[in-house]
């Protein structure tokens, strides 16, 4: 009993760096099912794509859409980018020539993923999407810079058009953001007719 009076400061600073920890496990394990609650709806030619309230569109054409964090400091972005014309390249080509375009490369460790049915939740997408290939992890930048990036590669099976969606930040911003740039491409759909 001495010990627990003797030491109450370091017992009280415990506890509470205990409960924050547990708080913080629960806030984030509800994440995944309030998703849908905290996002709004965007319109990408025929799709639709739901995002995060606190990703703040910064640029938008018919061709490209561009997320950013405009309520923090964050190293981070997101650009969704259709590109009407693949010109008979196939999307490992594809991706080898954006990501030496980019000078990036990836660590070993990376996520490779090309199955559309792991991918995406909605039918329809998986469907006409079977040709996508995503990949996830840490890289390097030109040499020096160390970056978390996400990337999503897809084509419809006939349409010579691709689309690259993509999220880039610093290692620790892309674990804060990543999984909410996962959600949104898995909630990928077609805009629903009336």
């Amino acid at each position: 009993m001495e010990i627990l009076t003797s030491h109450l400061l370091e017992w009280f600073i415990l506890i509470t760096l205990l409960g924050s920890a547990i708080y913080t496990l629960k806030i984030i394990g509800q994440e995944r099912s309030t998703f849908r609650d905290d996002s709004y709806e965007v319109q990408f030619g025929d799709l639709s794509l739901m995002i995060p309230n606190w990703w703040t569109l910064s640029e938008q054409s018919q061709t490209q859409l561009k997320f950013e964090r405009t309520d923090s400091r964050y190293d981070w972005y997101s650009h969704f980018t259709y590109f009407p014309d693949h010109e008979g390249k196939t999307l490992p080509l594809i991706l080898e020539e954006k990501l030496n375009q980019d000078g990036l490369e990836f660590d070993k460790d990376v996520v490779f993923e090309t199955d559309s049915r792991v991918l995406f939740r909605d039918d329809k997408i998986q469907e006409a999407f079977q040709e996508v290939i995503r990949v996830e992890g840490q890289a390097t930048q030109n040499i020096e810079d160390r970056i978390y990036y996400d990337v999503y590669l897809m084509r419809r099976l006939n349409d010579k058009g691709y689309f690259i969606f993509e999220s880039r930040s610093s290692v620790l911003n892309g674990l804060v953001e990543g999984p909410y740039f996962e959600e949104s491409l898995s909630e990928l759909s077609f805009i629903r007719e009336s």
